[in-house]
């Protein structure tokens, strides 16, 4: 049976995607919090795919509104931030930090929630490395956006040093998670260094939208869209 999970980075139609999450969610298999944050990652997952179209920018807004909605009804229900896993910090905190205030979003609160979870938590050497280095991007990518430049290049850095361990990790969406660490430290270092920098980044990227190809449609189109704005030839 197709998972949720494949269906969103095979790009399957949103009605399609929506239905299975709405399923999970109703059928009661999956505990409240879990579930909750299920379907804001089901949401989330849409909100790229509408943004590259002015006319479909309210349906964007909408999935990112009931995104919100839904991590603010998981936070309710948990008993405490640290019953969290770290793959439930990094849903709660993604979506946290990219939705504007007015939808909801809480810089401050991701920030919070990532620097208990890489540095504080219990759990936070046994986290998966892709699990470590998404948390590490969003980290970095809110220093960036508050000025905290050195902060943001820091954890951008140690991401980019955890390539190496996402390759080796044993977890069936290895390759998966791999495209996004590669495409995520690749534009945001291709956006931000001299030219030599920018020739390792291409590669980088390259490699990522190689890969997505075989694996997520979803991620490679994403891709594609980050590259044509900054017109890079992949």
């Amino acid at each position: 049976m197709t998972t949720l999970s494949e269906k969103i980075w095979q790009r399957d139609s949103a009605r399609v995607i929506m239905q299975e999450a709405r399923k999970q969610f109703r059928s009661g298999r999956v505990e409240l919090v879990a579930s909750r944050i299920g379907m804001a990652s089901a949401h989330y997952s849409l909100v790229k795919r509408y943004m590259n179209a002015w006319w479909r920018k309210p349906l964007a807004v909408w999935h990112m509104r009931r995104a919100v909605w839904h991590i603010s009804c998981a936070l309710v229900a948990s008993p405490s931030t640290n019953a969290l896993s770290a793959d439930q910090v990094d849903v709660i905190a993604t979506i946290l930090a990219k939705a504007p205030r007015w939808l909801g979003g809480d810089r401050a609160c991701a920030m919070s929630l990532l620097d208990s979870a890489l540095y504080l938590s219990p759990d936070k050497d046994t986290m998966k490395p892709h699990t470590r280095a998404l948390m590490l991007i969003t980290l970095g990518e809110i220093e960036w956006h508050v000025g905290d430049k050195d902060g943001a290049r820091r954890h951008y850095t140690e991401a980019r040093k955890l390539v190496a361990s996402i390759e080796a990790e044993d977890s069936a969406d290895r390759e998966r998670q791999l495209v996004r660490v590669l495409s995520a430290v690749g534009l945001f270092f291709y956006d931000r260094s001299g030219l030599q920098g920018q020739h390792e980044s291409v590669k980088m990227i390259r490699r990522a939208l190689g890969l997505a190809d075989t694996v997520s449609k979803d991620q490679a189109e994403k891709i594609r869209f980050e590259c044509s704005r900054r017109r890079i030839t992949v």
